[in-house]
């Protein structure tokens, strides 16, 4: 207990000191911090709105953000998306073929049916600067916008348990895939369940 006064009265002192050494315009500068950083969150939770809406209406057309249109979705082959992409960088495994990020380029991958043709786009997002597309949304400001997911699952990748939400896009079902509450690890595009 007695630490407890000794140290409220350390920080008092402190407090006091600092107001009279250097004057109450840093302690007005505080208030500019505040609003400040209230504005950086205005424009995160902007920005998220818009990443929502812009892979949302994409995933009605059965597309997905910055995606050549030549692909589509159900339509487009394995070798449609080799010729356009090459080889994947990130290997192949079963019936996915992973296309990583690089340098503001968003990372993809492809999934395919038995006949190899599209049958799930998952977009990763840029790697630089995240917070402008994927590393915006949260489950907060996901739910805000498109409201509550048809479907919520939690799902088991590796040690790490990740939540999924799934919301209906027109003839698609779009699962966000998130590690925790405030991060968005990618975006499913999958035919209607």
């Amino acid at each position: 207990m007695e630490i407890k006064k000794t140290f409220t009265r350390m920080v008092a002192t402190a407090t006091i000191t600092g107001i009279v050494a250097f004057g109450p315009t840093h302690v007005a500068h505080l208030d500019t911090l505040i609003v400040h950083a209230s504005t950086n969150q205005t424009e995160m939770n902007q920005t998220a709105v818009k990443n929502i809406n812009e892979i949302y209406n994409a995933g009605i057309k059965g597309e997905v953000p910055r995606l050549t249109k030549d692909l589509k979705f159900g339509v487009s082959t394995r070798d449609d998306v080799r010729s356009l992409f090459g080889l994947p960088p990130e290997g192949a495994t079963g019936s996915f073929d992973y296309y990583h990020a690089e340098m503001g380029h968003p990372g993809y991958a492809f999934g395919y049916d038995r006949n190899h043709v599209i049958s799930e786009i998952r977009y990763f997002g840029t790697n630089v600067e995240r917070q402008t597309n994927l590393g915006s949304i949260t489950e907060i400001n996901l739910k805000k916008q498109l409201g509550q997911p048809n479907f919520t699952k939690k799902i088991k990748n590796g040690k790490l348990l990740q939540t999924k939400y799934t919301y209906h896009a027109g003839a698609y079902d779009l699962e966000f895939i998130f590690d925790n509450t405030t991060s968005l690890n990618h975006v499913n595009l999958i035919s209607k369940s």
